[in-house]
């Protein structure tokens, strides 16, 4: 069952110690922190299957901010292999239910390759270096966990 990220938000002093951010189990980090870097990771695994980043932006003065990985088809994300349209309702249903008036605009990042420290910069996600330990291993071992390929359905 697909679990929204604001499950797994970080403390406040999550937020301003990067060790304690780091010290959340994987599904937590990857949720509320980090789903840049897992997306662009996959994105990179998956290249040659049409994934891309895509980018949900709440309106401002809202939280809810998440990235994921999607072919149009399917998505990936720190809850695994979920259909990209399905992904996107849950996420908006899950935030419209939680905070009142919650708008987004989702915005597909086009050249996932070459635009994470921009996208971060104008995004105010951190950076890989801005971590306590640089997340790319992390990363790949919890793709790794999660099957290659979407499920046949």
């Amino acid at each position: 069952m697909y679990k929204p990220s604001f499950m797994f938000e970080r403390t406040p002093e999550e937020k301003q110690d990067i060790f304690k951010a780091w010290d959340r189990d994987d599904r937590a980090f990857f949720a509320a922190g980090a789903c840049h870097i897992l997306a662009n990771l996959f994105v990179q695994l998956h290249r040659e299957e049409g994934y891309r980043m895509i980018y949900i932006k709440p309106a401002n003065g809202f939280s809810g901010k998440h990235v994921y990985a999607s072919n149009g088809t399917w998505a990936f994300d720190y809850n695994g292999w979920t259909k990209a349209d399905e992904l996107f309702k849950l996420i908006e249903r899950a935030y419209k239910e939680k905070y009142a008036g919650w708008t987004c605009q989702k915005i597909p990042i086009e050249d996932s390759m070459t635009s994470l420290e921009d996208f971060c910069k104008a995004n105010l996600h951190r950076l890989p270096w801005q971590f306590a330990q640089l997340p790319w291993e992390r990363a790949y071992n919890y793709i790794k966990q999660f099957p290659e390929t979407p499920p046949v359905e």
